[in-house]
């Protein structure tokens, strides 16, 4: 019956944990704690608490130091809390330990972009695009380097596509209005602020008040 099989699985259990050796467990318990650390950083990271999200993030990386992900998290929150050059430093990590990471990338091109190193950002854009050529954010993300670049020809590609891949992307739209408004298409610039203002972008309602009423 149901019961007999729940205590056979129980025994078959701890009959296993009894054969592994003690350093194995040990390893087990203290990755799963990594896990812990990590997942509760990233609550904190969510309520505001950035100091408390990227001392729970170092722990996590302390009690495993091969977790990409959890070097990924540690960045953001060092990030959010203005600390570029030691988001930078993470994200290295991240890459290093995944150099597949594409969301690493795209994030240490955040970090550069704060810091207004916007070829740096770029690149790290590009290589995000290259490992994930539908990642939407990451093409917007390119389009906001290129228009501080004055790149505007390449910032309106990027925004076609990173609209093309997510239709509802508001800021996609949003951007390529600006970089629309500095190739001096006034009319599609306005179109592109008022569908970014009907998504909610505040900002592009101000634009489209501001520059499109004259």
């Amino acid at each position: 019956n149901h019961f007999a099989r729940n205590m056979i699985s129980i025994c078959i259990y701890f009959v296993f944990l009894c054969l592994w050796p003690p350093w194995k467990l040990f390893l087990l318990a203290k990755k799963n704690y990594a896990y812990a650390y990590n997942d509760r950083g990233s609550a904190k990271r969510k309520m505001g608490d950035l100091q408390g999200a990227i001392a729970d993030y170092n722990m996590a990386v302390k009690s495993d130091p091969g977790l990409s992900f959890a070097y990924n998290n540690l960045g953001s929150a060092k990030r959010k809390n203005k600390d570029f050059e030691g988001a930078i430093s993470e994200y290295n990590q991240a890459i290093r330990l995944k150099s597949d990471y594409y969301i690493a990338y795209n994030n240490r091109g955040m970090a550069k972009y704060e810091m207004e190193d916007y070829e740096g950002a770029v690149s790290d854009f590009s290589q995000a695009i290259k490992l994930k050529p539908d990642y939407a954010y990451a093409l917007n993300n390119r389009a906001s380097a290129e228009i501080r670049l004055e790149k505007y020809d390449k910032a309106v590609q990027d925004c076609n596509a990173a609209i093309s891949e997510d239709p509802e992307y508001a800021y996609a739209y949003y951007n390529r209005g600006i970089a629309k408004e500095m190739l001096r298409d006034l009319d599609a610039a306005c179109a592109d602020w008022q569908k970014a203002a009907s998504m909610g972008v505040d900002i592009a309602a101000e634009y489209k008040r501001v520059t499109c009423s004259k």
